[in-house]
């Protein structure tokens, strides 16, 4: 199979990633098929896919008539038997929780044509984890997107025991055939790469937080007009906020990828700051209304990378 061949796309879970990744897909002129749990839940992916569109007709990004192509490209559905057959490149973008995505990626592997390539957003479990029984060991892979996905360009690609490099090279091909920049991983590890940069980041900010060094408005000040004015709008507490982790279920993510430090007093008090599940500076009433500034600030940026990369982001 090479990347003509992929016509239809499947997303399983049309919430914050979900429905982002189906727009890439749009945009670059592949069929999307959505499903998710409820009927509520997929009037809400259609409503962020509405919104994202305006944002990126607004910006300049996309004209109207793009805009109402890609809107039309994307159908949803409950039915996951009817996207899964329909499908030439599936992926699983639900909860951070191993064995919802395992018990997922069997009844895709059932599901799907023998030809369908199936691929994981998981930002913390191992593919050799969430495929363990999965027959077509070399159709599987991984694509972790970062949010807001339908903007920050770039993906991490990685493959599982079982991956061919037909499947990872096609996988690749796809990213860059829906405007995303691949960053090519050579080996799994929980969190993969970019994660655990940040996920060390984050962490020594929690612990000087929790050691009284600083007041987490100072270290978000310090990071935003540091190092982090080359990578402007959020420290590690304000990303913890957008990204919505606030709102996870207790039990969501991979613990293994991010092992504790030795217990001591400013670990508990870390621990016990993160399971209160509430954000460090977002109202949750106005979650909506944040997402929507850091898109637009985002979406600029991304315009300025577009004309000072040129090919790389075509």
């Amino acid at each position: 199979m090479n990347l003509a061949d992929i016509k239809t796309a499947g997303i399983v879970g049309g919430g914050t990633m979900g429905f982002g990744v189906a727009l890439n897909f749009a945009l670059g002129g592949i069929d999307a098929i959505v499903t998710d749990v409820t009927d509520e839940a997929l009037e809400r992916s259609a409503g962020l896919t509405a919104a994202a569109l305006r944002l990126f007709v607004e910006e300049g990004l996309v004209t109207e008539a793009q805009a109402t192509e890609a809107s039309g490209r994307i159908t949803r559905t409950r039915d996951l038997e009817a996207l899964a057959s329909g499908s030439d490149f599936v992926t699983e973008a639900i909860v951070e929780r191993l064995e919802d995505k395992q018990v997922l990626f069997k009844k895709l592997d059932e599901m799907c044509p023998a030809h369908t390539i199936v691929v994981s957003n998981t930002s913390g479990f191992v593919l050799s984890e969430i495929g363990e029984g999965v027959k077509r060991q070399a159709k599987i892979g991984l694509t972790h997107y970062f949010a807001p996905p339908h903007i920050v360009p770039g993906v991490e690609v990685a493959k599982g025991p079982g991956t061919s490099d037909e499947t990872y090279e096609l996988i690749c091909a796809v990213m860059g055939k829906t405007g995303r920049v691949p960053i090519r991983l050579l080996k799994e590890k929980p969190g993969y790469l970019l994660n655990r940069i940040q996920h060390a980041a984050g962490a020594e900010a929690s612990r000087l937080w929790a050691e009284g060094m600083a007041t987490a408005e100072d270290i978000e000040l310090g990071i935003q007009t540091t190092f982090g004015f080359r990578m402007p709008h959020e420290g590690p507490f304000y990303h913890y906020d957008l990204a919505g982790i606030f709102k996870w279920p207790s039990d969501a993510g991979n613990k293994k990828a991010y092992p504790d430090k030795a217990e001591d007093e400013a670990q508990q008090r870390i621990r016990a700051r993160y399971s209160e599940g509430k954000p460090w500076f977002v109202d949750p009433e106005k979650f909506d209304e944040a997402v929507e500034r850091r898109d637009r600030e985002y979406v600029q940026r991304l315009i300025e990378m577009k004309r000072g990369w040129g090919t790389h982001l075509q």
